[in-house]
């Protein structure tokens, strides 16, 4: 009789601890499950978007501006929209400089903005959405900043023409700078 009592004990105690075992697993899923839930909320938001939709942060924002000035140019008009060396070099210079970021990380965000402006028809429709997530998270220094940067990029290939001149005037007063 106490064997078998025993034997009970020892049953009891293992489904007891097994149970308890299975429950710290469900614990330990719970947690990676809310752990990767910020992560997989960024893409359930970006899902399904594709274009400007995507453009969120300043500095992206900034990037696809110096990007359509770069693509106003003379240059990518008789070069089929392409964007010249001396425009490319200028935009990762003024991205080192005043973004502070590495030369390959400005290549890179270059590349990804490019990516994003070239299927655009008419550059100007990136004006809006960009100074509208520019607005909010920008300084007027900043965004004086962003004009000098822009007016810079414009002058890459010699002298601005007038629809980069135009532009540049529409992100100024979209952001606030004009008068």
């Amino acid at each position: 009789m106490h064997l078998l009592g025993i034997i009970i004990a020892v049953a009891t105690a293992i489904f007891w601890v097994t149970r308890a075992a299975r429950g710290a697993k469900d614990v330990v899923d719970v947690a990676n499950t809310l752990r990767n839930l910020p992560r997989r909320m960024r893409f359930k938001n970006k899902a399904g978007k594709r274009g400007l939709d995507l453009i969120d942060t300043p500095m992206e924002a900034a990037t696809v501006l110096m990007v359509s000035v770069a693509k106003l140019s003379d240059y990518s008009a008789t070069h089929d929209g392409l964007i010249s060396g001396a425009s490319t070099g200028r935009i990762i210079e003024t991205l080192k400089t005043f973004m502070k970021i590495s030369a390959v990380e400005a290549d890179e965000l270059l590349t990804q903005m490019r990516w994003v402006v070239k299927d655009l028809v008419q550059v100007g429709t990136a004006l809006t959405p960009m100074t509208n997530v520019l607005s909010s998270a920008i300084q007027r220094a900043e965004a004086d900043d962003l004009s000098d940067m822009l007016q810079k990029i414009s002058r890459a290939d010699g002298k601005p023409n007038a629809e980069q001149r135009a532009f540049i005037t529409k992100v100024r007063a979209q952001l606030g700078l004009e008068v």
